[in-house]
């Protein structure tokens, strides 16, 4: 028989072409078939999905270095990671909204009336605005993984890794904690009733010891090193991130300044 794949004769009895490494499939399509084929290697313990999830903790050196050092099989692809992530937490934020949007909406409303009394202002729906940022959600998961890709290629430039590579490091590990933080939302926030500000403090913290942990265990720094390395991350992050809010705040600000003149 032949590889409908690539065409390569085969013995019978193969059941991956030796040519191109395709699975030789001899069965028609069932219930049974489609399960093994498209929805069981997802929630299979061995799959890549979940070697790259477990392993980015047990161990994320080797998670980190398989993919820039052409082991692309082994685990998930990073950018392959980000949509499946960007693609879940559009359809989770559906499922599970914050309510604190609703409240800070009306906050926000209130506060900007105070501030300026002789102007009637209209309600602020903030609910609107997540709701509309949530659904462009893989946009912004995109955008931010940069950033933190060039802090820490500034931080360990001297460790020999390129800027691309430090970006499929920072793909990984973001997109590791964005799954840890639809569980802890839900858990916590969702189910327990716990504040979102606690909340955010509280992900803030395991955001800093995970991503340090990570590096610690890619660059084999001791705890002296790695207390370090996560001061001036945090320093160079929060430069950048602020530096980027007010870029297109002042952006956004000559874009309604713009059209009022109009």
């Amino acid at each position: 028989m032949n590889c409908k794949t690539c065409n390569f004769q085969l013995s019978n009895t193969a059941q991956y072409c030796s040519n191109c490494g395709a699975k030789i499939v001899h069965d028609r399509l069932s219930l049974k078939g489609t399960w093994e084929e498209f929805v069981g290697p997802f929630f299979s313990w061995d799959n890549n999905f979940w070697r790259t999830f477990f392993g980015l903790f047990k161990n994320p050196k080797d998670v980190l270095e398989a993919y820039i050092t052409g082991a692309r099989k082994k685990y998930f692809q990073p950018f392959s990671y980000i949509i499946l992530y960007a693609t879940i937490a559009v359809f989770f934020y559906k499922f599970f909204p914050l309510e604190i949007i609703a409240n800070y909406s009306e906050g926000l409303t209130d506060g900007y009336q105070n501030s300026n009394p002789s102007n009637k202002v209209p309600k602020i729906d903030m609910k609107a605005y997540v709701e509309v940022l949530m659904g462009y959600y893989n946009f912004f998961v995109l955008l931010l993984i940069p950033i933190y890709a060039i802090v820490s290629y500034i931080l360990f430039k001297k460790k020999g890794h390129n800027f691309f590579e430090h970006l499929v490091f920072n793909s990984y590990l973001q997109t590791n904690l964005g799954f840890i933080s639809l569980i802890l939302q839900v858990f916590l926030v969702n189910v327990l009733g716990m504040g979102f500000g606690f909340y955010s403090i509280l992900f803030l913290f395991l955001f800093i010891v995970f991503t340090l942990y990570a590096f610690k265990e890619l660059y084999h720094q001791n705890l002296k090193q790695s207390l370090v390395s996560g001061i001036k991350y945090l320093l160079l992050f929060f430069g950048l991130y602020i530096g980027v809010i007010i870029t297109f705040s002042i952006l956004i600000g000559i874009l309604y300044a713009l059209i009022l003149l109009k």
